[in-house]
């Protein structure tokens, strides 16, 4: 069991008090010492030829992003209910104007069909996902180059979304997803800020080994995620009887997800257990004994939506491996585990093979399934699902056109492959 490097934190909700005393970020998802190993093969005369076109492919998305101005969301056009751009605000993307009212109003639900208006400079839920996209290929460019180009800008990136007073976010999603006609903001909007875990938390962790980040820099990062988690776990839209941590759904496991990795990255070992625990809830409600997904099942687009449902799931069986409570091997009294689900993903793995359900994307994206076949093929020693994730052919995906499969080689390549 890993020792968690405890960063001052007091209590599960409330306010903290802060130490004076500046310290790197312990790595939440990514292992220190297997990055460190990646980084000198990386360097040496034995890197492969796809661990070195995952760092080519790395350098050129940092590269794109150092061209980037900070974002922010006091940026954007609308301004939410509240009057306060500083508030997150975005339009859930599968609901469309109502065409028989003359005002479209309530607007109504197409699942699978996104709405374009729900991705313009408008509103926030594009820009956070360049933020942390852009923050991330940033941080790993420093780590793997050690230029500290890459960091200063990243840092940069960091204070501007999370702590400069007039550009920052507020620490709640009270305005994500809000539909015209039905509710300023929804639960389902905290699926929005996913992204200010998987992608930010060991982005920081790399980045506070930099020499541009500050320990006033430490404390106000702290400060945020303890705001936020506090609202994750007391606000109405999010950990309240009707809230998002109630969903059953892939929704309800990214709540989860939220909670156990800012637990992590603050240094509450006990709540970041209590939400590795909840995962088995998620594996007795959420999955079959064919590893079958019957709330994703409904989805027009059920092969993504198997996908992205496992993802929370091996990230929150990731945190359990550090924290001592294990989650790959459970399984439900009917059967159901998180092996049956990727053991389903992998039988269809090869795209020639026809999807048992809805498939409203034209091409399977099979992919994006390859890092989780990786990590739980060392995790449940399934050397054939490890080989999955290292045969793939990642060479005709490029930066400008496949960023999600160009990351699942960077995942393979660089950041997880022992």
């Amino acid at each position: 069991m890993t020792t968690l490097k405890l960063r001052p934190l007091a209590f599960i909700i409330g306010a903290l008090t802060f130490c004076q005393t500046s310290f790197a970020a312990e790595f939440v998802f990514l292992d220190e010492q297997q990055l460190q190993k990646n980084r000198t093969l990386l360097h040496s005369a034995k890197a492969s030829s796809g661990m070195q076109q995952a760092y080519e492919r790395l350098l050129q998305e940092a590269d794109t992003a150092m061209a980037q101005t900070p974002f922010s969301v006091a940026h954007k056009g609308m301004t939410p209910p509240s009057g306060n751009k500083n508030d997150y605000l975005s339009i859930s993307p599968y609901w469309w104007p109502d065409e028989t009212k003359a005002d479209g109003l309530p607007w109504i639900r197409h699942d699978g069909k996104t709405n374009p208006a729900s991705k313009t400079e408008e509103t926030d839920s594009r820009r956070i996902g360049n933020f942390t996209r852009s923050t991330r290929a940033l941080a790993l460019a420093y780590y793997f180059s050690q230029d500290d180009k890459y960091a200063k800008q990243g840092v940069e990136f960091v204070r501007t979304w999370f702590i400069n007073e007039a550009t920052k976010m507020n620490p709640n999603v009270n305005y994500g997803q809000g539909v015209p006609g039905r509710a300023e903001g929804r639960r389902g909007g905290i699926i929005d800020t996913r992204t200010l875990v998987d992608r930010m938390l060991d982005a920081i962790a790399i980045l506070s080994n930099s020499p541009y980040w500050t320990e006033q820099d430490e404390q106000a990062i702290n400060q945020w995620y303890s705001d936020y988690l506090d609202w994750l776990i007391v606000d109405d839209l999010s950990g309240g009887p009707k809230g998002e941590a109630q969903a059953a759904n892939n929704h309800g496991t990214w709540y989860d997800f939220q909670v156990a990795g800012i637990s992590y990255f603050l240094g509450n070992e006990i709540l970041t257990k209590q939400m590795v625990q909840k995962g088995k809830v998620r594996v007795d409600t959420q999955f079959e004994a064919d590893g079958s997904q019957p709330h994703e099942i409904e989805r027009t687009r059920a092969y993504h939506y198997h996908y992205f449902s496992l993802v929370p799931l091996v990230g929150i069986a990731e945190l359990g491996e550090k924290v001592g409570v294990d989650l790959w091997h459970y399984q439900s009294p009917k059967g159901g585990s998180l092996t049956q689900g990727i053991q389903l993903m992998a039988q269809y793995h090869d795209p020639q093979i026809k999807w048992p359900y809805s498939q409203k994307d034209k091409r399977r994206r099979v992919e994006r399934m390859t890092s989780m076949y990786l990590k739980a093929g060392d995790a449940l020693n399934k050397p054939e699902w490890t080989s999955l994730a290292v045969e793939t052919d990642f060479s005709q995906f490029t930066v400008e056109k496949n960023l999600a499969e160009v990351w699942e080689q960077r995942d393979i390549e660089l950041l997880y492959r022992q």
